[in-house]
């Protein structure tokens, strides 16, 4: 598709010439530029000023008096008095108190009259909160923050963070303290202080006509918000104001947008409760104050610069930032694999032919994207498979040659073997009384062994003989675990089963049962004292599932990448010879082993194929 090209650097030099007239445009910007840094400079040291009186106010006013009506509390030695007297009760009315001691309290209380209550809790778990007397079913002061806390700061007196109360849900901050007697603490006294008093006392300062203060906490909360009260109680991250939590405190001026609006604001924090307040004024607000003062002096500059101004925006933005926007949309689409992605045409200049260059190379990333794909998933299936099937032959070839060796010797070595045992028997008994005796029992013993080894062996052959009859593996497994259980309870282990009914298969009972043994017997030597094994049966699509599961350590990874290879064993006196037996029957059922291995154990599944008449 072909294009007609029009210079964007023509076209812009053009416009440019004829909007900007940069004598007139620089000295209009240099003038507004030392109003505005006067007017700031100005609503800086304001907003100090008011910050600095809502802190004293409230240190001086409230959080001073209450901390020391606290500490003299205690201090006091009628108050260690009193918790003694609480000790793990709580107390739910005046009559559970003693007239001097209910006395003691109201005194105190009304030391500050803006506490909305004090309370006293013991190291037994007992509380008295005056005046509401409040209990609550497995109440423990010792769990609260502000015990904790205090605990904390043994010997001061500590400001919590504010939350709001169970009873009423108003919101309020608590300081407590210690009461020690000898160095020991005996408890905690608190007092409440209802935040919307704070409320009341900074609504007394104005920022300017629209600008509000913000209260946050020792942890960052909303304490007050005149404007907001939805903000209460909230983090300037959850009101999507993250930026108030790194201003420094040095009175500063700072731009943050709030609710899509620039807003000015200024910090300050009080060394004593660690509160910060934050002045906010809408940033027009001081844009009017400058436009006041250049308004009788500039007003016609300020026409021509907005119109300038405007006319360049609207330009640029036609006939660059919009096709820019386009072309750079349409990348970041590309990079994040979203091929169908096409830039809109209609331009008849550089950005047009752009457009329509990139909507060709879209096109062909998108085929060449998916020819990639196919052949990797080829690749990968292929290679998979592969791997799969190799191992498997690998662990059957090596199977079958020692099956293979193992029939063709064991004739030969079987019959010389009956013959030295039964001489053996009959030596031993002519000779009861020869001091040889014993080597007879021994020698018959690992004869014995050795024929029992040459059994597993010739179970590895392939072309052994198989006895298939219908019959059910819960009956196969119901009937020899009785022996099983007995080997368990040896060890001091049991074994579970969790049986499901399964239809009959063609197998050969024998093998099936020599399986189960080895399998449940190899779980049972993995695992330590009180270990358990799981013995499970299901049905699983067109196929029969026996699951033996145990609770040991797991199967190193370069044992589990060799699992049913002869002679590979982590027993002392073990032949290696248990799962390649177990591998090679599966294979004469048309059955397949798989293994699933973890810290907490390992659980072997053995799947048999049922047959579609059955």
């Amino acid at each position: 598709m072909k294009i007609k090209k029009q210079s964007i650097g023509f076209q812009f030099i053009v416009w440019t010439l004829l909007v900007c007239i940069a004598p007139f445009v620089a000295g209009g910007l240099y003038i507004e530029k030392v109003i505005t840094k006067q007017v700031h400079e100005n609503f800086e040291y304001y907003t100090y000023e008011i910050l600095r009186k809502i802190h004293n106010k409230i240190d001086d006013g409230s959080i001073k008096p209450v901390y020391e009506a606290i500490s003299l509390l205690a201090m006091d030695d009628r108050t260690a008095e009193v918790i003694k007297f609480i000790g793990d009760k709580q107390i739910k009315n005046p009559e559970m108190l003693d007239s001097k001691i209910y006395q003691f309290v109201v005194n105190y209380s009304g030391i500050f009259p803006r506490m909305m209550l004090v309370g006293l809790g013991t190291e037994q778990g007992g509380y008295l909160e005056y005046p509401g007397f409040f209990t609550e079913s497995g109440y423990d002061s010792r769990s609260r923050m502000w015990y904790q806390e205090a605990v904390n700061h043994k010997g001061t007196a500590y400001l919590t963070d504010p939350y709001a109360m169970k009873t009423t849900g108003e919101i309020v901050v608590a300081f407590s303290r210690t009461v020690q007697y000898k160095d020991k603490i005996l408890g905690v006294v608190v007092a409440g202080w209802n935040v919307e008093d704070l409320g009341k006392r900074i609504e007394e300062f104005k920022i300017g006509t629209n600008g509000y203060v913000i209260l946050l906490s020792q942890n960052n909360k909303v304490i007050v918000c005149s404007k907001h009260n939805e903000w209460l109680m909230k983090t300037p991250l959850e009101i999507g104001i993250p930026e108030l939590v790194d201003l420094a405190d040095d009175g500063k001026i700072y731009r943050v947008i709030i609710e899509g609006k620039r807003q000015l604001v200024s910090v300050n924090r009080s060394p004593i409760s660690g509160w910060k307040a934050i002045a906010i004024i809408d940033e027009s607000e001081l844009a009017e104050k400058v436009s006041q003062i250049m308004k009788p002096i500039f007003i016609t500059c300020i026409v021509m610069l907005f119109l300038i101004l405007g006319s360049i925006f609207w330009i640029t933005k036609k006939y660059v930032i919009e096709p820019i926007s386009e072309l750079t949309e349409g990348v970041t689409a590309l990079s994040n694999g979203d091929l169908e992605f096409r830039v809109p045409l209609g331009r008849k200049n550089e950005f047009g032919i752009l457009a329509v260059a990139f909507n060709e190379m879209a096109d062909k990333l998108k085929a060449n994207f998916k020819k990639i794909q196919q052949q990797n998933e080829m690749i990968l299936w292929n290679t998979i498979r592969q791997k799969e099937i190799e191992k498997q032959i690998a662990r059957l070839d090596r199977l079958n040659i020692i099956g293979e060796m193992a029939a063709g010797i064991a004739h030969e070595v079987r019959n010389p073997m009956t013959t030295v045992r039964g001489f053996l028997q009959m030596l031993a008994k002519k000779e009861h009384d020869s001091p040889n005796f014993s080597f007879y029992g021994l020698m018959i013993e690992e004869l014995d062994r050795a024929n029992s080894i040459i059994s597993e062996f010739l179970s590895l052959a392939k072309n052994k003989a198989v006895n298939l009859e219908y019959a059910n593996l819960n009956h196969i497994i119901e009937a020899i675990i009785p022996l099983i259980e007995a080997d368990a309870r040896i060890s001091n282990k049991s074994i579970v089963l969790e049986l499901s009914e399964i239809p009959e298969l063609l197998i050969d009972e024998k093998e099936i049962r020599q399986v189960i043994l080895n399998m449940v017997r190899n779980g049972l030597e993995a695992m330590d004292e009180k270990g358990e094994v799981r013995v499970r049966t299901y049905c699983e699509e067109n196929a029969v599932v026996m699951a033996i599961a145990d609770q040991g350590s797991g199967i190193k990874v370069e044992i589990l990448e060799n699992i049913g290879i002869p002679f590979q064993t982590t027993k002392e006196n073990g032949t290696g010879l248990g799962l390649p037996v177990c591998y090679s029957i599966a294979a004469r059922h048309n059955a397949k082993i798989s293994v699933k291995t973890g810290d907490d154990g390992t659980e072997f599944f053995v799947k048999f194929e049922r047959l579609q008449d059955n």
